[in-house]
């Protein structure tokens, strides 16, 4: 299946191995403020992206919003970021040989925005087992098992909070088990030792069914056993979801679909999703299509005058996320090494982006906020 990629997409690139690209190609950004003139070298971060199938719209939704906030930046305040980006397959070679870029490039002074969550993970770890000490904000990362980590700046709501949030919309319907379907072995080696912590600390039953490998999706979808939960949580990005959606539609059988942040309405929509199928899709940002904040209307204008696309809450994540990483770098001094990027990081400054509060818990992340919008039986959302 191949995924809609408008021209304007095209922007971030589309090769195979690691791609060095600045923020400043968009036609508005390459401007210089006026009476304000460029001083000192830009500074320099790696945005690490997942680029096999099932993940490159997430990735490149999120990278825009980086994009957005750092062009925006330069014609603010002429300060430069330089924002290379390496695309992997997904391998565990792959990451290795990008960490160990990182770690040798020494002008590289953060890793900002590593998307999507699998990697995410897994890159604390190699980073980790690498001895590479540098600073890690906004990466797409609801898992919370590393939110203890000092190095690590999460900056949206974890999976127990979004799943706390459905759970007490649903409270009335006495839900007490879930079925946790995993696309592949893979995703559920990476997320279930995370999830299931959170199953037993809401003290709820759950069953894990995970895609055979002679299997697709659909076809789980198709043959679910009735007797599985009434509740699904679903724990992949959109071109799954519709897959296992149009499996359920043909089965006949009623079953509630919660599906997280991972999924972006636009997208799904746009990928034949099954029919019949109420399906929960949680938001760890305000909506950036209704929302009245100020820094909602800041991003769509910035993406209208960039990128000309529709606005989508994992963008507008990623705009919130560079916005956070430009204060903090800001207030860094001039030409900041990654030592001193790190320390700055590690002050976990609360800041208020027009409107927008970030503030860190202890050990914890910058924000708790959870939304949720019901595609119902009808196929029309309810908020």
């Amino acid at each position: 299946m191949h995924l809609p990629c408008p021209y304007r997409r095209r922007l971030l690139g589309s090769a195979a191995g690691a791609a060095a690209l600045t923020v400043f190609s968009t036609r508005a950004a390459a401007a210089a403020p006026v009476g304000r003139p460029l001083e000192g070298p830009p500074v320099q971060m790696t945005q690490l992206m997942d680029m096999s199938p099932s993940q490159q719209a997430l990735s490149r939704d999120y990278a825009t919003g980086f994009r957005l906030a750092f062009a925006e930046l330069k014609v603010a305040t002429g300060l430069r970021v330089e924002l290379k980006f390496i695309e992997l397959d997904g391998s565990d070679a792959a990451l290795l040989g990008a960490i160990q870029t990182v770690k040798n490039d020494t002008a590289q002074v953060a890793l900002i925005g590593t998307v999507g969550e699998s990697l995410a993970l897994a890159s604390l770890k190699q980073a980790e087992r690498s001895g590479l000490e540098i600073a890690h904000v906004a990466p797409w990362l609801a898992d919370s098992r590393f939110d203890g980590n000092a190095n690590l700046f999460a900056l949206f709501a974890s999976r127990e909070d979004q799943i706390r949030y459905v759970l007490k919309g649903l409270a009335t319907m006495g839900v007490s088990e879930l079925g946790i379907v995993y696309p592949s072995a893979a995703y559920e080696a990476a997320l279930q030792p995370g999830t299931a912590q959170i199953i037993e600390r809401l003290k709820l039953k759950a069953r894990v069914l995970t895609v055979p490998t002679d299997h697709d999706l659909e076809s789980l979808g198709g043959r679910l056993d009735p007797n599985a939960p009434y509740f699904l949580l679903f724990m992949g990005g959109a071109i799954e979801l519709a897959l296992f959606t149009r499996g359920l539609g043909k089965r006949g059988v009623q079953r509630y679909v919660v599906c997280l942040s991972d999924v972006d309405t636009n997208t799904f929509m746009q990928l034949n999703p099954g029919k019949s199928v109420p399906i929960i899709f949680t938001r760890v940002v305000p909506d950036p299509r209704g929302s009245k904040l100020a820094v909602v209307r800041a991003y769509r204008a910035a993406l209208q005058r960039y990128f000309d696309e529709d606005p989508s809450p994992t963008s507008f994540a990623g705009y919130l996320g560079g916005r956070y990483a430009a204060s903090v770098i800001a207030s860094a001094g001039p030409n900041p090494g990654r030592a001193r990027v790190l320390s700055e990081f590690k002050r976990r400054v609360a800041a208020n982006l027009d409107g927008w509060r970030f503030d860190f818990e202890a050990n914890g992340r910058a924000s708790s906020y959870v939304s949720q919008t019901l595609l119902n039986s009808n196929g029309s959302f309810i908020d």
